[in-house]
C-alpha cells in the first residue's frame, strides 16, 4: 500500500514538473493542460466536472509554491515566472525605448502586437529592484515630458500659421530608416499626443493626407502659389462614422477604411466632389464627423450651425 501511494505521489511529481513546463512555454489551452496531468480516458472538455476537478488540484499545489496561473482567451498563464531578470539602468533605458517604438503610429500593427507580447514576457521577470528602476524611469520621463515641446516652439507657430493659409508649402522632412523625403503640400492640422505632435499634410502629389512627426522635419517653407481651385473642389478627406451608419455603410470605389476602433471607422475619400460630399455628410448628421481637412471640417460645422439656428 505504502509503495502505491509513493508510486502516486512520484507520478503527480512529474505531472506538476510537465505543467510546469508547459506553462512556460506560455501557449497551453485547456486540453493540453489536462492531456499533461489526467490519467482518465475521458474525451478533454471544459465542461467534465472529473477533468476541472483535477486541474483546481494541481494549480492549487502551485499557488502553495507561490506561482500564480491565469486563464486568459483560453489560454493559461503563468504571472510569475521560475527566474527574475536584473537589468542595469542603461539597459533599462533600452526597454524603454522598445516600448515608444511600440506606441508609435507608424509601427505596423503585427510588429505591435509582437513587441507588446515580448515586453510583457520581459516585465514579468523583472526583479524588484528593476521594477523600482523603472517605475523612476517613467516617473522621470512623464515628469520632464512638459519640457519636449519646447524645442518646436518656432515649428509650431510657423505651421500653425500655415494650417490658416491657402498657400503651398514645401516640407522635407526624415522617414523612417533616415531616408530624407520632400514634398509639396497644403498644411492641414497640428495634432497634439501624448508623446509627440504631428503635422497633417495634404501630399498634392499623391492627393493623401500625411503625419509627420515635428522632429522628425527638417525644413519647411510656404511657397508663393496658392493652391488651385481644382486642389478645392476635389481632394482628400477623412471622416468618421459610428453606430447604424457604420454597420451599413458601403464604401466608394474611391475611398477606404483608415482605422476601426470600438466606436468609429475612420473612412478616407479622395477625389470626389466637393458639393456631393458634402451634402452626403450633412445627410448622416451625428453619426459623422469630418477629421480633416480642417477647412472643410469648419465648411460643415458652419452649415449644420446655419441649419440650427433657423429652429431657434
Amino acid at each position: 500500500m505504502k509503495t502505491e501511494n509513493s508510486r502516486k505521489q512520484i507520478d503527480s511529481c512529474i505531472k506538476m514538473f510537465a505543467l510546469l513546463r508547459l506553462l512556460l512555454e506560455d501557449n497551453a489551452n485547456f486540453s493540453q493542460v489536462i492531456k499533461v496531468i489526467s490519467d482518465t480516458t475521458e474525451p478533454v472538455s471544459s465542461d467534465n466536472s472529473i477533468h476541472s476537478v483535477t486541474l483546481n488540484k494541481y494549480l492549487n499545489t502551485l499557488k502553495i509554491f507561490g506561482l500564480n496561473v491565469k486563464k486568459e482567451k483560453g489560454k493559461y498563464h503563468l504571472l510569475n515566472p521560475l527566474y527574475k531578470i536584473d537589468l542595469t539602468p542603461e539597459e533599462l533605458k533600452a526597454f524603454h525605448l522598445l516600448q515608444t517604438f511600440e506606441d508609435q503610429d507608424n509601427t505596423d500593427e503585427n510588429t505591435k502586437e509582437l513587441l507588446s507580447k515580448v515586453l510583457k514576457a520581459f516585465e514579468l521577470r523583472f526583479s524588484e529592484t528593476t521594477q523600482m528602476r523603472a517605475k523612476t524611469l517613467n516617473s522621470q520621463h512623464n515628469a520632464n515630458f512638459s519640457f519636449y515641446y519646447d524645442k518646436f516652439t518656432n515649428k509650431i507657430d510657423i505651421c500653425t500659421k500655415f494650417c490658416k493659409e491657402d498657400y503651398k508649402v514645401e516640407i522635407i522632412y526624415f522617414q523612417p530608416r533616415g531616408i530624407e523625403k520632400k514634398i509639396t503640400g497644403k498644411a492641414q492640422e497640428l495634432i497634439f499626443r501624448s508623446k509627440d505632435a504631428l503635422l497633417q499634410v495634404l501630399d498634392l502629389q499623391s492627393r493623401e493626407i500625411i503625419s509627420i512627426s515635428l522632429d522628425k522635419i527638417i525644413s519647411i517653407k510656404q511657397l508663393p502659389m496658392k493652391t488651385t481651385p481644382v486642389f478645392c473642389t476635389n481632394r482628400v478627406v477623412v471622416f468618421a462614422i459610428k453606430g447604424r451608419l457604420a454597420q451599413n455603410y458601403k464604401l466608394r470605389k474611391w475611398e477606404y477604411v483608415r482605422e476601426i476602433d470600438k466606436e468609429w471607422h475612420v473612412i478616407v475619400n479622395k477625389d470626389e466632389s466637393e458639393e456631393e460630399l458634402t451634402n452626403r455628410i450633412l445627410k448622416y448628421g451625428e453619426s459623422c464627423k469630418v477629421i480633416a481637412p480642417r477647412d472643410f471640417r469648419e465648411k460643415i460645422y458652419t452649415a449644420l450651425t446655419n441649419t440650427l439656428q433657423l429652429y431657434e
